[in-house]
């Protein structure tokens, strides 16, 4: 069975798509200039005017959603939706800034992190790059695949996670402000990356409530 996008109300569904896509699009294009943050770069400016170009684009989809033309049993789902992908783009901006903000003084720190963080970045993409595709299936077999990809990608994010902590309490070089600097970059890639498997999970949802 084809999924029918036009369930989600007339003429505003191709603009709550397209917002979507957008939102995936800003979330990429934050991710590559976060690359040059990670290597060195405490210039955040270009991702911050790409966090606002997100909220531009999440005000003009609510707008459609919530007016009228959307199925009511449907507007919590969407706006859910909207939500999280807009997350993604504002939690990798507080990624860059954290970066930005501090630099840990041991050499051995800073280039552990970088590498790791360049991984998750990496992975990020892949992520993101997914999620545009999945704003494009038509049926739920389609979203179910790129869902376990998906998964499977931030499981591997899980494991590049983890291996930062037990580096922060382990590694003789960290001092306090590195201990906690690196906690804190970890767990902001990983909601990262937790913010693109929830939202594959609620394309998902949303496309299953319509035609189950």
């Amino acid at each position: 069975m084809r999924f029918p996008w036009n369930v989600l109300g007339g003429s505003n569904e191709k603009h709550i798509l397209e917002g979507g896509m957008a939102l995936i699009s800003l979330a990429s294009e934050a991710n590559r200039m976060l690359i040059d943050v990670i290597k060195g770069s405490n210039n955040i400016t270009a991702i911050k005017e790409v966090e606002r170009k997100a909220d531009v684009e999440v005000f003009e989809a609510s707008n459609a959603i919530t007016s009228g033309a959307v199925a009511p049993n449907l507007i919590d789902d969407l706006m859910r939706f909207m939500d999280l992908e807009e997350g993604i783009v504002d939690t990798i901006f507080n990624l860059s800034r954290a970066i930005a903000r501090y630099r840990p003084k041991s050499r051995g720190v800073r280039k552990y992190i970088t590498s790791m963080l360049l991984e998750l970045s990496s992975l990020i993409e892949e992520e993101l790059s997914l999620l545009y595709k999945m704003h494009q299936v038509t049926t739920i077999a389609e979203a179910a695949e790129i869902r376990k990809k998906i998964e499977h990608l931030e499981q591997k994010g899980d494991l590049i996670k983890d291996a930062m902590i037990d580096y922060a309490y382990k590694s003789k070089s960290t001092d306090f402000k590195s201990f906690y600097y690196v906690q804190n970059v970890a767990y902001l890639a990983d909601d990262i990356m937790d913010g693109c498997e929830d939202t594959s999970d609620m394309i998902l949802s949303i496309m299953r409530s319509i035609l189950t």
